[in-house]
């Protein structure tokens, strides 16, 4: 063999033998990096703000748990909201629930047919009568949810300097911008892919 074949083949071994080594070196750090993610048990999750009045679902089935850790193994009764457990005001919130349904109630059946079809009119377009009952069966589904999202950011009774009638008229007020707020973007989006 020609010794030029020989200074060849040994560079090519040798260049193999480093590339083994970098591999080799390269699969230990990530080895230890997966050791390492295994051992870490904690996620870190930044603040997460909701924006309810951009949502628009017309079916959601399942269950959503946010805020527990399965792996805690607390108890419902141990849960806190702004360091107060969940639960202590809801003989109060019932009746303040009662007061403030009906006003949404009829507000989203008066007044929610009348917003679409000015808002129709004002685009020089027909409504479909399914279509007007079809929001304002959405609107009364999300209703409820959205009362108890409103008296459950409340302070207990002994902590707030309002009467019941303020707080009920401050939620109903709320929920209505809210639906106000709602109907226009659901409009605008049905207009803008229409």
């Amino acid at each position: 063999m020609h010794p030029y074949y020989v200074q060849q083949l040994f560079n090519e071994l040798r260049m193999q033998s480093d590339k083994i080594q970098q591999l080799e070196k390269r699969y230990g750090e990530l080895q230890s990096e997966i050791e390492h993610l295994k051992n870490k048990k904690s996620a870190n999750i930044g603040p997460i703000n909701y924006h309810f009045e951009q949502l628009k679902i017309e079916k959601l089935e399942g269950t959503l748990n946010i805020g527990i850790n399965p792996n805690e193994g607390n108890n419902f009764e141990e849960v806190m909201v702004n360091g107060q457990p969940i639960g202590t005001n809801e003989a109060e919130n019932k009746a303040l629930y009662e007061k403030i349904h009906p006003t949404v109630k009829q507000y989203v059946q008066e007044e929610v047919p009348k917003q679409l079809a000015y808002l129709a009119s004002e685009r020089n377009l027909n409504m479909n009568p399914q279509f007007i009952h079809m929001v304002t069966q959405d609107l009364q589904q999300q209703m409820d949810g959205r009362i108890n999202e409103y008296l459950g950011q409340m302070p207990k009774l002994k902590e707030r300097s309002e009467t019941d009638e303020e707080v009920c008229n401050s939620i109903i007020k709320q929920i209505q911008v809210d639906i106000d707020i709602a109907v226009k973007r659901h409009m605008e989006f049905n207009i803008n892919e229409g």
